[in-house]
């Protein structure tokens, strides 16, 4: 006769037996958090240069640059100088037709010669009052006229030649012998470029930073990257309001003149503000708008200590508080550890 298992007892067998799974999978789950230490990358708090370096791109431009035009119509007579050749200053550049002011000239000078020897005759006539006083003054007021008229003669002539400014390097010219020359014309070009000018803004936070008379780095891309090296010449008294920026102008030594008025030129002004105590940017931790990194000491264990942050000077950050001298932080790998989780350090700081 076959007996019937009560209900209860399969119930109950039931229960023991889902309660031995639990406890199984608990002692698992149990031994599945004793992980291996955790591989990281460890690196010292230090004091660290809190310099930086500012950024801002500019135009060059020619240190002394003009448009060599004639002041009179005038025929060019005379070309003395080649393309892009370097010129002193006053060397003669242009000669114009100048037949009309050289006669002139002459007149002028031979009307002076004969003013003042009439003066001179009067002078002496007037030591013995042959003449009268009011005759001697309207002679030399006259000679006075000639003098004038001379100046303005020698003036006009002075104009049908050309001569260079300043020192600098000349463009291409624009016209050829014979041809007609009127005012405002353009004959060439003449540009200083032995050092460049540089025209440049930074942000208004800088405005207490930047100063007259400050080095400055300077590359172009056009020239592979080579250094050249200026000064600020000028810090602007204003703030632009509709930009919150400052104007500056820098000047950049171009003794081989490889920079040309145009170029687009990369400025770094560097700003030193002496050295404090800074970890890498990169053993930051952000929770809650606090920052946290995780220290390792001697027993390495990762301990995740708050800090207070400072001044950020080139991939590193300042620490406030928080920290020691020395003390070593989790710089990679710091995304893989737990508080309290052992790691095995993979350099030797």
């Amino acid at each position: 006769m076959n007996k019937q298992i009560p209900i209860y007892l399969v119930l109950a067998g039931l229960a023991v037996y889902a309660g031995s799974l639990w406890w199984r999978a608990g002692d698992g789950a149990a031994a599945g958090k004793e992980r291996p230490p955790v591989p990281v990358t460890l690196m010292a708090a230090a004091a660290r240069p809190m310099g930086d370096v500012v950024s801002a791109l500019g135009t060059a431009e020619a240190r002394e640059g003009v448009v060599i035009t004639a002041e009179e119509s005038g025929i060019v007579e005379l070309i003395h100088f080649r393309d892009g050749q370097s010129v002193k200053q006053g060397e003669l550049l242009i000669t114009l037709h100048d037949d009309e002011q050289r006669a002139k000239v002459r007149e002028s000078d031979a009307k002076l010669a004969d003013q003042r020897s009439q003066y001179e005759r009067l002078k002496n006539l007037a030591t013995g009052q042959a003449v009268s006083r009011q005759a001697l003054d309207e002679r030399e007021a006259a000679l006075k006229v000639a003098e004038a008229q001379l100046a303005v003669a020698q003036s006009e002539l002075d104009k049908r030649y050309l001569r260079a400014p300043f020192t600098g390097v000349l463009g291409a010219r624009q016209l050829s012998p014979g041809a007609l020359v009127t005012p405002g014309m353009q004959i060439t070009t003449l540009d200083d470029i032995s050092s460049i000018k540089v025209a440049f803004t930074v942000p208004e936070t800088l405005a207490g930073v930047v100063k007259r008379g400050q080095t400055i780095d300077a590359t172009s891309t056009g020239l592979g990257g080579k250094r050249f090296v200026g000064i600020i010449s000028h810090v602007d008294t204003r703030i632009n309001p509709a930009t919150r920026s400052m104007t500056l102008l820098a000047v950049i030594d171009n003794p081989a003149r490889d920079l040309k008025p145009g170029m687009l030129i990369e400025l770094q002004i560097r700003r030193e503000e002496g050295e404090a105590l800074a970890v890498p940017e990169g053993s930051l931790i952000s929770i809650a708008n606090q920052q946290y990194v995780y220290r390792v000491g001697a027993d390495n264990v990762a301990v995740q200590v708050q800090i207070k942050t400072g001044r950020r000077r080139v991939g590193f950050v300042e620490v406030l508080e928080g920290l020691q001298a020395g003390e070593l932080v989790i710089v990679e790998g710091i995304h893989k550890v737990r508080d309290g989780q052992p790691v095995a350090p993979v350099n030797a700081p």
